[in-house]
């Protein structure tokens, strides 16, 4: 699975604003962009397509700003990587919702390989909050490894499923 630039920026946008959300406070455009060393219009380009996604929300005056639409916990890797690419899993061309129907679907071993890799990636993409980026996050910025220094959570463990 490769992640865009836009996915990856997105992503970071989106913690930012959860550790706001934290704080409880919202934070400006040019706020995200200094802090996650984009522009203010590239980072203007990416919180669109988050609202547009329902994920994050514009508030008016004094203390205005963007911030999430719901809280941290509630908002899945699949949800933002969705708003932001339109799919949270990119596989072969033939697996495109929106797709010209592969003329060898009937007789090739792919599809059936790449709807497994898909499964798979969208139930870890899944089990993973936004508010887990941001505690993990915070806990390797300090040096102290997952968690404060706890294990890494099972939903995230490379070993197979038993």
């Amino acid at each position: 699975m490769k992640v865009s630039a836009t996915e990856e920026h997105g992503l970071r946008c989106l913690m930012r604003l959860a550790t706001a959300w934290g704080a409880g406070e919202t934070v400006t455009i040019p706020e995200v962009a200094r802090c996650e060393g984009m522009s203010p219009q590239y980072a203007a380009k990416l919180v669109a397509m988050l609202r547009r996604g329902s994920l994050v929300r514009s508030v008016r005056g004094v203390k205005g700003g963007v911030g999430l639409a719901r809280a941290p916990e509630s908002i899945t890797l699949t949800e933002a990587l969705s708003a932001l690419a339109g799919t949270p899993v990119r596989t072969g061309p033939c697996m495109a919702v929106d797709g010209p129907r592969c003329e060898r679907a009937g007789t090739c071993g792919l599809r059936g390989v790449w709807d497994r890799v898909t499964n798979v990636v969208t139930d870890v993409l899944d089990g993973v909050t936004l508010a887990d980026l941001v505690v993990n996050g915070r806990s390797e910025a300090v040096g102290s490894g997952p968690r404060q220094g706890g294990p890494t959570p099972a939903r995230w463990s490379t070993e197979p499923r038993a």
